[in-house]
């Protein structure tokens, strides 16, 4: 199973070790999302990862960083996608809040966020739209991207989001809110196993 997850919004004390040990617990990609920080401060930030971690972050803002570091581009909902890199990022992904453009937002992606599928856990009030049968519907058809579950998403819930036929889960609340992220995702993947 893949197990993808966002950053935290805001600053959160010692990240760059903890994202190193969820690395190292079974975390296949991190977004880093921060929209209130500064490029250098995105620079700063993924500078401070092993040279082979870096290629396992996408970043939501900034994404001229990618013509210095080896990382993945990620793109909102309704936004165009425009390479600055004259290689190819290390992946290129895009958030998507409703079934009806599936297929057009994954054209030219390695993958897409599909959110929320249960009720969030970052962001009280905000739940999904689909019922699970459309879910199961749409994601049973070949899509030319993996379509990932992400939006509250907790260790009782995301083997229903596989079974709906996700390709994987995106942590964010879940880990973000816990006392140990490392433990909880370590929980994920012991369950998933």
């Amino acid at each position: 199973m893949n197990l993808l997850a966002v950053s935290p919004e805001s600053d959160y004390a010692d990240e760059a070790a903890c994202l190193v040990r969820l690395f190292e617990n079974g975390l296949r990609r991190y977004h880093l999302r921060k929209p209130g920080w500064t490029a250098d401060q995105t620079a700063g930030f993924i500078g401070q990862l092993p040279g082979d971690l870096q290629s396992r972050i996408s970043i939501h803002q900034h994404h001229e960083l990618a013509d210095t570091f080896p990382v993945g581009l990620h793109h909102k909902e309704g936004a165009g996608v425009i390479l600055t890199k004259p290689t190819a990022p290390a992946a290129v992904s895009r958030s998507l809040h409703t079934l009806s453009g599936l297929e057009d937002a994954c054209q030219g992606m390695d993958y897409v966020f599909l959110s929320p599928v249960f009720p969030s856990i970052s962001k009280p009030g905000y739940a999904p739209d689909e019922s699970f049968a459309a879910l199961r519907s749409v994601l049973s058809n070949e899509h030319s991207a993996n379509v990932y579950a992400l939006g509250g998403l907790d260790i009782n819930n995301f083997e229903e989001a596989l079974e709906l036929g996700f390709d994987g889960v995106v942590l964010h609340g879940a880990l973000w809110q816990s006392a140990d992220p490392v433990k909880v995702l370590a929980q994920f993947g012991r369950v998933a196993a």
